[in-house]
């Protein structure tokens, strides 16, 4: 085998395991931090296939950055009580406003348009889940995407 299919080999297995990062929700649930007093907690998460080609988008929670999209995963970031609106990085599609109250955990779904047999992504939709029991349901198999975003779950 040649040196150009070794590392073509090498950067297959690479791509797969990063697929697998990351525990899932329901492993992981219990080992996730309290909110804070005075804040709130905003989930993000893509339920939609690991497998999915989607490119990852930036996701600013009232214009700041706080991570990335990824098909198969979730993240979290804590923030103050208040008004707060979702939306991709350049405000392209659809985004989400709410309330956030001390306390509270909101969950933000999100779905990446698929352009047909061509595997290509469109634009991202995001939608407020509610109830929480819904939201938790569809994450129990996602997988933890922690480096999207600066809160982390210890050990991970």
């Amino acid at each position: 085998m040649n040196a150009w299919l070794k590392m073509a080999a090498a950067a297959a297995a690479a791509v797969l395991l990063a697929g697998c990062a990351g525990s899932k929700y329901e492993s992981l649930h219990g080992r996730i931090p309290p909110i804070a007093e005075g804040n709130g907690r905003i989930y993000f998460y893509q339920p939609q296939p690991a497998s999915m080609a989607a490119a990852q988008q930036k996701l600013r929670v009232n214009k700041e950055v706080v991570g990335r999209n990824k098909p198969g995963s979730f993240f979290f970031v804590d923030r103050p009580a208040g008004s707060y609106v979702v939306t991709n990085l350049y405000w392209t599609g659809d985004g989400v406003s709410f309330m956030l109250d001390a306390g509270q955990t909101r969950y933000v779904r999100i779905m990446a348009e698929s352009l047909g047999s061509t595997g290509a992504v469109g634009q991202l939709s995001m939608q407020l889940v509610d109830p929480a029991e819904l939201a938790e349901n569809e994450m129990r198999r996602l997988r933890y995407w922690g480096a999207a975003s600066p809160e982390r779950v210890p050990g991970l």
